[in-house]
């Protein structure tokens, strides 16, 4: 998977993403660098790996804004959110709303634009990266749709159908355990 593909609005509080990646991971609860680095590498399940040449500097201006500050326990810094910081993330709601608002629909276009037949290798790789669930519906099955061999939209149906119930799997069980 190319790691060019960088789609990021510009942020309020003039943070860079990877600074607002790490505010959101310590939202919860204080945490060392290296367990950042690590949630998100996990996060981004290879298709971005974050480097401690990236994350580092990163806490260290978080800290200089006053948005983070550090405490030692067992021999590592940990990280946590100040006030000021809490309110700026808090602030950056709306930001986040919009970029994932942005994000759908830059794929829904994108998808729409592409002819029949370069859709399936487009589908067929996004397949292959296990990214098949972050799609719009609509999208995909309009996409689907123009695919140029019935059989191939078939295949594809059935590949969807295969992923929608897995996910409603998931939701019953989830609901199931509401109810116990």
């Amino acid at each position: 998977m190319s790691k060019q593909i960088k789609l990021f609005l510009p942020t309020p509080a003039k943070l860079t993403p990877i600074q607002l990646l790490i505010m959101i991971q310590i939202l919860e609860a204080p945490k060392y660098g290296y367990e950042i680095l690590r949630d998100l590498r996990e996060g981004f399940k290879d298709s971005w790996v974050p480097k401690t040449g990236t994350v580092y500097p990163a806490l260290q201006a978080l800290v200089k804004k006053q948005y983070l500050t550090t405490s030692k326990e067992d021999n590592k810094t940990h990280y946590s959110l100040t006030d000021q910081g809490k309110s700026t993330i808090n602030d950056i709601s709306n930001y986040v709303a919009e970029y994932l608002l942005f994000n759908s629909r830059f794929i829904e276009s994108t998808v729409a634009s592409l002819p029949a037949d370069f859709t399936q290798a487009v589908f067929s790789k996004i397949h292959e990266y296990g990214t098949d669930e972050v799609l719009p519906e609509a999208t995909i099955l309009d996409a689907i749709s123009r695919l140029p061999s019935e059989p191939l939209r078939r295949a594809f149906l059935e590949h969807r159908k295969m992923i929608l119930l897995r996910k409603l799997k998931l939701v019953k069980k989830h609901l199931k355990d509401l109810e116990q």
